[in-house]
């Protein structure tokens, strides 16, 4: 048996082609930026069916769909994940990070063709980790945080809370976590409450 000598090891990068959606509701000129991250196990076509009422609220609208698929057959309810399926927390955060970038990199591109006065990130319970994440590494992004039927994942905020001063929170739960016009109200309301003050 001949012995066998690793020559090389190293990290490659890959792309993969994420849809998203971009609409606007109202008036042109200076609106919020609502970003959308639906539920993992979910995909584009059902998020856009889902906020139908959300997206009458004036502003920018921006749906993207999580970009790892399921490995079931390519079809229109096909379901799409926020990180891959791995256990050890080393490759979960690289895959939240890698997918931080991602939407760090869509948003800086739509930026310059929109009058977005402040964005706001908006997830559920299946995707709280994701916007926790993207908040908790990129506070400077973030305006205000909308999240229908879960909580902050607070751990990627513990280190330094001065970061995050700026950051409005919204947790929907029971009745005003159902997606409706009174929600689109609630959520209206709180925004233009901030901007008062």
């Amino acid at each position: 048996m001949s012995k066998q000598e690793l020559i090389l090891s190293g990290k490659a990068s890959f792309y993969l082609e994420v849809p998203y959606r971009l609409y606007r509701a109202g008036n042109v000129g200076k609106q919020p930026l609502y970003v959308y991250l639906h539920e993992t196990g979910r995909n584009l076509a059902t998020l856009e069916k889902m906020i139908a009422p959300l997206r009458t609220m004036p502003g920018y609208h921006l749906l993207i769909q999580a970009p790892y698929p399921d490995v079931l057959p390519d079809t229109e309810d096909r379901s799409y994940y926020w990180i891959p399926n791995h256990k050890d927390e080393q490759t979960i955060t690289a895959a939240r990070e890698y997918v931080s970038e991602f939407l760090q990199e869509v948003i800086d591109g739509l930026l310059p063709h929109i009058e977005a006065e402040r964005l706001v990130l908006v997830g559920w319970q299946g995707s709280r980790n994701q916007v926790s994440y993207f908040c908790a590494t990129r506070p400077h992004y973030i305006n205000e945080m909308v999240l229908f039927g879960g909580s902050v994942n607070r751990v990627w905020m513990e280190q330094d809370s001065s970061r995050y001063k700026h950051l409005r929170i919204l947790g929907l739960s029971g009745k005003d976590a159902e997606i409706s016009e009174d929600t689109a109200n609630i959520i209206q309301q709180w925004i233009h409450g901030g901007q008062e003050k």
